[in-house]
């Protein structure tokens, strides 16, 4: 199926609505013909042609499903062929491998035999020789093999992305269709007389936990029933009731009632006044009583986030970037994390608890946890969570340069702030959270949405600018060794002590054991690009370079295979680094001339660590 020959496919078109004009003015859903008044029928002419337009849409879009699984099932025949042929490969490179071992052991046996079967030795070796030839040819073609199969894979997430998207457009226009069938049948319907209204209290449960809140809402007066029937409805169009008080606009739980209902306030308070009220309270004023709501509900502005971020916003760029520094700070010590990616592996409050908690109106947080459900945003949990946050903020900027206090920082802005980092954190929280593998048919396992999930983060932290080249480098291998041994794992490849191997030197080096990087800006065919000057680690033992390319080199095929992309262009050059060498290191990871060439004192700060820690020969089946 992989043709790169063959044209993509034209963004999709709809079709022209048709007109559909109707002959009869009535109602085709009875037996009767009853007439409508024209408006309304005009509103069922648009319903019908609405109606067909979505039905032949539909018709449409499972034509194009069908379709998508189709190519889906010859991918996913080709993937299984390909990882058919991909396990033969495999099975001749161990077969290769064992035949050289048994050579080799041969050859060491007649070594030690002194026997004189020099020539018998000469022959082994040349066919050993010839089997490392093999098994270097073999292993060219098991990781081409490799390669396609990540392309087959590749293309089936792909066409499994469109086909998810296609059944929930599918679906959508089903519900269109269907409330479309309502709006006809509704609007084919005799009015009826509607109920008489009156002035009153309406007791509605709206938050659907707690005690119920009362809202006294403007109930337009009607006439009692024996002051007649409303007045049949004109071919003037009908007026909107007055705008709703301000003061019910800016009620905060009529506001949350009608945002999870998803109406606006206006058209809440039309569906309210169509309710018959029991109690009539003839001349009263009516207004909002005032809500004694808890901290933990906190009101909500009625104006967009970006728009208060704005108002609230320091004066200078620095102030913002103390304001994030000092929630980072804060939230780390609190939440006992080093980076903000280490909330991967935080534990969330569970929904029971979450949900006694906002049930206790005197309940209280006494440790550092986040509630990560659905609905965590507006979460009772997280809004105490967060206000204990910012109390411990400002109380650390008093004790140092008070920008809370003198005003140069608000609250509100440390608020609006903390609130983006908790996205940032749940997002990543998310990403380890198993999720459905359509390929597969069934929920990835732990150890497939970890490895799925590095990789993700390991390709957003190369694009990240926010940490310094020493600090970058290290992520990235360390995530790419990471991403490699859960990629192994899953395979059950021989290599996999190699990878574990390199990950515990590149830990013991840290971010202050990665190689110094110097930008600069150089022209290449006429255009300027950015390029790296890679300084000598001069401290470090020479055998670590060899490891570090291994792994570089690893990072580089990520690249390619995921985005496309390459990295800048790195040049290694002849002079030292600058940065000072880490301390507390085993021995075998420094530079024995350099140790050497130190004075006692300096050794002695040094402070070589005494742990047994050997290098090792570097050796890899083939890339992933």
């Amino acid at each position: 199926m992989d043709n790169d020959d063959e044209p993509m496919d034209a963004p999709y078109q709809a079709p022209p609505r048709k007109t559909v004009t109707v002959r009869e003015n009535v109602d085709h859903t009875s037996s009767k013909r009853i007439a409508i008044p024209a408006p309304e029928q005009a509103a069922v002419d648009v319903a019908r042609n609405d109606e067909r337009y979505w039905k032949e849409m539909s018709a449409e879009f499972r034509a194009r499903v069908r379709t998508a699984e189709q190519e889906n099932a010859a991918l996913r025949n080709e993937l299984k062929a390909a990882q058919g042929g991909l396990a033969h490969r495999q099975q001749e490179v161990q077969y290769l491998q064992q035949q050289i071992q048994e050579a080799v052991a041969r050859i060491e046996k007649m070594n030690y035999d002194e026997s004189g079967l020099h020539a018998q030795i000469m022959d082994d070796q040349e066919r050993v020789s010839g089997l490392i030839q093999q098994v270097t040819t073999a292993q060219r073609q098991a990781a081409e093999a490799s390669t396609h199969t990540y392309g087959l894979q590749e293309a089936i997430n792909t066409r499994d992305t469109e086909l998810g998207q296609l059944r929930a457009q599918v679906h959508k226009r089903d519900d269109e269709v269907n409330h479309l069938r309502l709006q006809l049948k509704a609007s084919g319907r005799r009015k009826t007389e509607t109920m008489p209204r009156r002035r009153g209290r309406v007791n509605v449960e709206l938050l659907g936990t707690g005690q119920p809140s009362t809202i006294e809402l403007p109930l337009d007066p009607a006439p009692l029933p024996a002051e007649g029937p409303a007045p049949l409805p004109t071919d003037t169009p009908p007026t909107r009731t007055p705008a709703v008080p301000a003061a019910v606009a800016e009620n905060p739980v009529l506001k949350r009632f009608a945002a999870k209902l998803d109406v606006e306030v206006q058209d809440l308070v039309e569906a309210v006044q169509s309710i018959q009220i029991a109690s009539v309270e003839t001349g009263a004023q009516i207004v909002v009583s005032p809500q004694n709501t808890p901290q933990k509900n906190k009101q909500v502005r009625p104006d967009s986030k970006a728009a208060r971020k704005e108002a609230v916003k320091p004066a200078n760029q620095t102030l913002c970037n103390k304001a994030h520094a000092l929630l980072r700070q804060t939230t780390y010590r609190k939440f006992k994390v080093e980076q903000s990616s280490d909330f991967i592996f935080h534990e969330s409050a569970t929904a029971q608890e979450v949900e006694e908690f906002s049930r206790d109106d005197n309940a209280t947080l006494k440790h550092w946890q986040w509630d990560f459900n659905p609905g965590y945003l507006s979460s009772a949990w997280n809004v105490v969570q967060i206000e204990r946050i910012i109390v411990e903020t400002v109380k650390e900027d008093g004790k140092a340069c008070r920008h809370v206090e003198k005003g140069e920082i608000q609250v509100e802005y440390l608020e609006i702030v903390l609130r983006e980092q908790l996205e940032r954190y749940r997002g990543d929280w998310n990403l380890f959270q198993p999720k459905w593998w359509d390929a597969q048919g069934r929920i990835e396992t732990k150890a497939e949405a970890v490895a799925r999930a590095k990789i993700v983060l390991f390709l957003r932290r190369l694009n990240s600018r926010n940490i310094n080249a020493q600090n970058r480098k290290y992520l990235y291998r360390e995530n790419t060794i990471e991403a490699v041994i859960a990629l192994k794992a899953e395979e059950g490849a021989n290599d996999i002590a190699t990878w574990h191997r390199l990950l515990a030197v590149l830990r013991y080096l840290g971010a202050e054991g990665m190689s110094e990087e110097e930008e600069k800006a150089n022209t290449l065919q006429g255009q300027k690009i950015k390029t790296y000057k890679i300084k000598l680690c001069v401290w470090r033992e020479s055998t670590i370079a060899q490891y570090m390319n291994l792994v570089d080199a690893q990072r580089q095929r990520f690249e390619e295979l995921h985005n496309g992309t390459k990295s800048a262009p790195r040049e290694r050059v002849q002079e030292n680094g600058k940065r000072p060498a880490p301390k507390g290191l085993p021995e075998c990871l420094y530079n024995s001339r350099w140790l050497g060439s130190l004075a006692p004192k300096a050794l002695k700060e040094l402070e070589v660590s005494k742990d047994v820690f050997a290098l090792f020969v570097a050796a890899t089946d083939r890339m992933v």
